[in-house]
This record gives C-alpha cells, sequence and structure tokens, in this order.
C-alpha cells in the first residue's frame, strides 16, 4: 500500500462527508433498530438486586416507571427458541459447491479440479460457522455480511479469506435498491483501531499522520469502539462504557476509520476473449501470464469500465487511496426480507407479539401480588395485640394471629377482585402469534400429546414453507460467495500449488488422501496441468444435511430396505453408520470368510421347498386340467350336436379361446352320436376329476 499521506486531502473529507450522508440517510436509525432487534433475541439481564437492567425487552423509562409503581417487569422470551429452530435447520445442512464447464478451455476434470480448491477454501475458512454467524445477523438484525479478500499472512502466494462483519459497521449505498453489491455506488466499513494497528496495516508515515491529526482535531476521532455521537454501542464483550480517561488517551486509544469502497469508471487495460467475454487488466499481471491470455484468443487492448476505487481515512487524514486489486467490492451481504433496498428480519414481526406477551404476564403477576393481601375492615381500636399500621404491614403473613376486644365482632377482609378474564386470553393470543410470525412450534416438533410421530414430521415439512424467503435469500448469498471464490480462483491462483485432499473410498468406506497440483507446468507438452486461470465456469451451489445428520437418514433408510427384503450388502449398510472404525469393520467383513448365518440358511431352505411345492402345484393343476379338456373333448365326439351349446355356456361363462373362435368347433359330417353312459347314482355323480382321482383310464364306451 501507499506510503505517501498527506494531512486534510480531499480524500478524507469526501469519505467523511459520504459517511455522515450515510448515517443520516437511515443508517442511525438502522443501528439503533438492530441494538432493539438484539434485545429482544437475547433478552434482558438481570442484575444483583434480582431486577432487569435495560437493553432487553424492556426499555430504561419503562423500567423507571414499572419501579415507581411498585410493579414487577418479567421476561418470557419466546423469540430466542422459535428463532433458534430456524437457526438449527441452517446449520443442519451445508453449503456444497461446484462448478460446470462453460466456454473457452474449461473442461469437467478442471472443473472438478475447481471444486475440490473451492473445497479446501471452505474448509480453511471454516465456512459453515462463519455463514451460521451471517445468517444469524440477517434474522436478528435485518443483514448480514461476508468480507472476502486475499489474505497473505499465512501464504506467499495468497489465500481467499472470508470473515464476517458487524452489520452495524456496514453502511451500504444509501440510495441503492438492489440485493447485488454491483448495483451500489459505494459501500462504507467503519472500524476502530489502535495507533499501533494502523501502523501495521497502513505503515509508519500513516500511523504518525493519524496521530497528529487526531491530537490536533480533538476527541472526533477518538472513542470507546463506536460508543460516541451519542450513537448505539457496538457489540464486544465489555459492559458498559469506560470511564477512565487513561484507557481512552492511553497506547490502546482508537480511531475511527472509515474504509470506503466505490465505482468510478476509467480507461483501462482488458481482455477480449473470443466468446465475447471481457476481463479486467489490472496491470500486474507477469509478462507469462499476458501470453497465456494471448495464447488462449484474448485481445488485449483499453476500454473505459467501472473500476473500485478504495479510499481508507479517518476524520482527516488519508491512510490508503488506490485503484482496488479486485474487480467488486469485498462484501457480500445476506438479507432475509428484501424489498427494493428495505430489509426486514424474523425479530421485526416478533417485537408486537412478545410485548403484549410481556406485560400480559408482569400484570398477571401483578394482580395476584395484590390481591393475596386484599386488606381488612375492622372497628376502630379493636385489636388488642397488634395496631393498624401493624396489620398493615404483617396482615399476610402465615399463621397470623389476631387478637380482639371481648364483645367485637369478628374482622373482615376484603374480597380481592378476581383475575379479569382477558389477561389470560391476552396471553394465550400472543403466544400463538409469535409463532406465527416466527417458527409454528410444529417446525420445533411440538404437537398433541397423543399425536403419532408421522403425523409430527408432515407438519414440521409443511411448517418449513415460512422459511422458504430467507432460505431462499440465503442460496443468493451462497451463490454471490460461489462467484467471489470463482473469480477469486481464477485471479489469484496462478501460481504452483498442492492441496490435501481427502477423499472417501467408496469400496471400503476408508478415509484417503491424495495431492492435488494446479498449475502445474509441464515440459512435454508446454501445457499447464489443472490450470485454474483458463476457461470459464458455471457456479453450482446445492445444499446438502451435515454429515452426521445424512448418514442416519442414510443407514435408517437402508435397514428399512433390508427389513423389507431389498438385498442391500451388509457393508453398505455399516458404511452408512455412525461407527468410528466402520472403515476397519468393513474391510474385515470382506476380508473374513465369516460363518454362515443359521437362521439365514434356514430361511434361504424354506424358500427354496416353498419354490418346489409351488412348482409341484402348478404340475397338478396343468395335469388336472389337461384331464379335463380331454373327458369334455370325449362327450363332444360321442355327441357331436353338443359343441355349439357348450361354446355357447363358455362364452357366457367368461371364457376367453387362445384360439380361433369358436372355442368348440362343429365335429365334421359323417360322425355318428354314441350315446352316452348315464350315472344315476347319486353317491357317484359324473365328475372328470373322478377319473383322475382313481386312474388315467376313461370310462369304456358301451
Amino acid at each position: 500500500m501507499s506510503e505517501e499521506i498527506t494531512i486534510g486531502e480531499n480524500v478524507a473529507a469526501e469519505n467523511w462527508t459520504r459517511f455522515m450522508y450515510g448515517m443520516e440517510r437511515g443508517h442511525r436509525d438502522y443501528i439503533e433498530t438492530a441494538r432493539f432487534l438484539e434485545g429482544y433475541y437475547l433478552g434482558g439481564l438481570y442484575g444483583g438486586d434480582g431486577k432487569l437492567k435495560p437493553g432487553g425487552h424492556w426499555s430504561e423509562a419503562d423500567l423507571q416507571v414499572l419501579d415507581e409503581q411498585r410493579r414487577p417487569a418479567y421476561e418470557i422470551n419466546q423469540i430466542m427458541p422459535a428463532l433458534n429452530s430456524a437457526f438449527g435447520y441452517q446449520i443442519s445442512n451445508r453449503m456444497d459447491i461446484s462448478f460446470r464447464p462453460r466456454s473457452g478451455a474449461a473442461t469437467k476434470e478442471l472443473a472438478d479440479s475447481r471444486s475440490k480448491v473451492v473445497m479446501q477454501i471452505a474448509n480453511n475458512n471454516k465456512l459453515h460457522w462463519k455463514e451460521t454467524e451471517v445468517f444469524c445477523d440477517g434474522m436478528i438484525q435485518q443483514r448480514g455480511y461476508f468480507d472476502v479478500r486475499m489474505d497473505f499472512e499465512d501464504s506467499e502466494y495468497g489465500e481467499l479469506r472470508v470473515n464476517v462483519d458487524d452489520p452495524m459497521d456496514v453502511i451500504p449505498d444509501p440510495d441503492a435498491k438492489g440485493y447485488d453489491p454491483k448495483t451500489w455506488s459505494d459501500v462504507l466499513w467503519l472500524r476502530w483501531l489502535t495507533l499501533d494497528e494502523i501502523e501495521g496495516d497502513y505503515g509508519k508515515k500513516a500511523r504518525k499522520a493519524a496521530e497528529s491529526a487526531g491530537l490536533s482535531g480533538g476527541d472526533d476521532d477518538y472513542g470507546e469502539h463506536g460508543d460516541i455521537d451519542g450513537g448505539e454501542p457496538r457489540a464486544k464483550f465489555a459492559f458498559g462504557s469506560a470511564t477512565g480517561g487513561e484507557y481512552l488517551f492511553g497506547s490502546a486509544r482508537r480511531l475511527r476509520i472509515i474504509d470506503r469502497q466505490r465505482w468510478i469508471r476509467s480507461v483501462i487495460d482488458v481482455a477480449i476473449f473470443p466468446g465475447g467475454d471481457i476481463r479486467q487488466l489490472n496491470g500486474d499481471e507477469s509478462d507469462e501470464a499476458l501470453e497465456q491470455i494471448r495464447q488462449a484468443g484474448a485481445v488485449i487492448t483499453k476500454k473505459r469500465m467501472k473500476r473500485v476505487r478504495w479510499s481508507v481515512s479517518t476524520k482527516e487524514t488519508t491512510l490508503h487511496d488506490d485503484w482496488s486489486p479486485y474487480d467488486r467490492f469485498t462484501k457480500v451481504p445476506y438479507f432475509p426480507y428484501f424489498r427494493r433496498g428495505q430489509t426486514r428480519g424474523m425479530v421485526d414481526n416478533a417485537v408486537g407479539p412478545q410485548r403484549v406477551l410481556d406485560k400480559g404476564v408482569s400484570q398477571a403477576v401483578h394482580i395476584i401480588n395484590t390481591t393475596a393481601n386484599s386488606g381488612w375492615q375492622m372497628e376502630q381500636g379493636q385489636l388488642t395485640n397488634m395496631s393498624a399500621e401493624q396489620l398493615q404491614e404483617n396482615g399476610a403473613q402465615t399463621g397470623l394471629v389476631l387478637e380482639r376486644k371481648p364483645g367485637t365482632p369478628p374482622l373482615l377482609k376484603i374480597q380481592s377482585n378476581s383475575m379479569p378474564h382477558g389477561i389470560d386470553k391476552l396471553i394465550e393470543i400472543a403466544s400463538i402469534s409469535i409463532g406465527e410470525v416466527t417458527v409454528p412450534p410444529a417446525m420445533r416438533g411440538i404437537g398433541e400429546g397423543d399425536e403419532p410421530g408421522i403425523a409430527i414430521q408432515s407438519r414440521q415439512s409443511a411448517a418449513q414453507q415460512q422459511l422458504a424467503v430467507p432460505l431462499d435469500n440465503l442460496a443468493r448469498t451462497r451463490n454471490l460467495l460461489a462467484d467471489w471464490f470463482d473469480y477469486g480462483i481464477g485471479k489469484y491462483y496462478k501460481a504452483e500449488r498442492v492441496f490435501r485432499i481427502t477423499d472417501t473410498d467408496p469400496t471400503t468406506g476408508k478415509e484417503i488422501e491424495s495431492a492435488l497440483t494446479i498449475n502445474q507446468f509441464d515440459p512435454a507438452s508446454g501445457l499447464y496441468l489443472n490450470d485454474m486461470t483458463s476457461g470459464e465456469y458455471e457456479t453450482v451451489v446445492t445444499e446438502q444435511p451435515m454429515q452426521v445428520t445424512f448418514e442416519n437418514s442414510q443407514f435408517t433408510q437402508a435397514m428399512e430396505m433390508r427389513k423389507n427384503g431389498i438385498g442391500i450388502p451388509e457393508t453398505s449398510v455399516v458404511r452408512k453408520s455412525n461407527l468410528s472404525d466402520k472403515a476397519e469393520i468393513i474391510e474385515q467383513m470382506q476380508n473374513a470368510s465369516a460363518p454362515q448365518d443359521p437362521l439365514a440358511e434356514a430361511k434361504k431352505a424354506l424358500m427354496q421347498a416353498q419354490t418346489r411345492k409351488t412348482d409341484a402345484e402348478a404340475v397338478n393343476k396343468s395335469v388336472e386340467g389337461m384331464f379335463s379338456a380331454t373327458s369334455a373333448a370325449n362327450q363332444i365326439a360321442m355327441q357331436p350336436s353338443i359343441a355349439p351349446v357348450a361354446d355357447q355356456m363358455l362364452a357366457s361363462a367368461g371364457f376367453k379361446d387362445a384360439d380361433a373362435a369358436p372355442a368348440i368347433p362343429n365335429m365334421p359330417a359323417g360322425i355318428e352320436s354314441v350315446p352316452m353312459q348315464e350315472n344315476t347314482n347319486p353317491l357317484t355323480p359324473t365328475n372328470p376329476a373322478v377319473g383322475m382321482n382313481e386312474g388315467i383310464e376313461t370310462g369304456e364306451l358301451v
């Protein structure tokens, strides 16, 4: 970064003016709202006296009024468990980024290598946990922000680094109304740095300039991490505000830093590829990189385009002002509910019902407390063991003994008013409303006591539609983040690098490590292997359950399929389990000749016997049918005149002829009818099956 620092130059003044414009155009109000919403999610803190402190569901003015009236203030925080259910859904699912070849020299193999590099970047940044932070920021405080940039602390070649910003410190373009930062004119980021931190980031000259400007400019540049200008305090570990001057003016004093990125149009070098794609060149490309671009068919020329100007300053001191090394802002936003620049979170609509619930419960407790000692009625001087004032103080105590003068009437307990019916109804309505505007109880698995599990799961699945919009906007943010990764890999991952990739062997389930080398020059072909700078790729972002959740589901399904007779191998079932040594178990199962299971062998023998029995019964039925058909044909041959009648009877019974109709043809002319043998014995009726049961000989003709 540039060491040339000029006190009071226009960049610092322009940054300060833009900062004040953003604050007055809504960010000051947003900060107040964000702090208020966060208090409703976290709830209030109780002091050592057992009373609530301001900052939760109750304001300081409300608590002061209630304390003066000796009325209690309670919080029944139903917003936190409701939102935690939404957070649990996001935590149980992870983002999976992959690439598909789109144009240029992109291939499927290069896309797979690119996908593995992204997985390594995501793992190094612990992206899943950081995404949870951004998701929580958005759902609670309406906005969440990633910050993506190259980091050269751990690697000489640089690594993509993803951080999470406090949404109260990021000021988007107040006049913009698009979700994508490419539609904003600028974005500001506020930080509070010590002089040592300024020196580490921007150099010694920047430190001296900032220190001298801060001392001459008074306290406008200094503060306790944002707790100045009457603004809301920033989130931090500390409680309250610092009071010691030594802290504010010692070595730990902090200056407000305004970090601004804005679009400016200028004439720059670009590479235009045969497909029409344009890539900005920053002027720091090596001759080798430029030659590689030309070999890809690109034409290097000049074009007037939008560039990012990056300016960092205090109120009066410019710390850095130069062209950004990136062709986009480093901020990637997440807005759960977005409507043309207007942002909302899930807590917003829950504030009203939660306030009704808190006030209803507090009022109910107050009524119960007041009715416990509703008062007494007595005549003047009626008590002998205490005065009226003592009765007023001790009248609600357990085991109270009242001694009255002889002949005086008994003391009367004043009948207290009953609890108004509207309060319990109000509490019920508020509780239901909180679930309706956040996450329904069904999504948390809360149902009727006798409701079956399948019904609860069905209601949970249907209730997830409540999260459709926040999750769809999360997918949008994930795609913006994936595009940033694709851009960063293609632009900055140019040197030869070796990554350790851990895969799972599909056969044994063992984790195997392999080396992935990118941008490796092959002298034989003169080409670079796994070249990350060539080709255009399409990002594909999918949502997958976390490993434990996914494997539990897979294991359950595999066991159910085995119970239903589907022959899933035992090794496949073990592979889907969560056993810590499942890879070794699978290897033992594959190598060892385990003894046969007697129960399984018995089941196999039973199935074989049942198959043979079924085949025998089928043959038996076939023989019976053939005998019946032969006997019927014999009778028709003896009496040809019955053939038409028999054919009509078969058709009436629904018989379908597999041959040409009629089923029973007429006998040829010239055949004489033979009288049929009549059997009039009722004990031995005529039945074709009789001959089969007693032999295969048919009756002889008489």
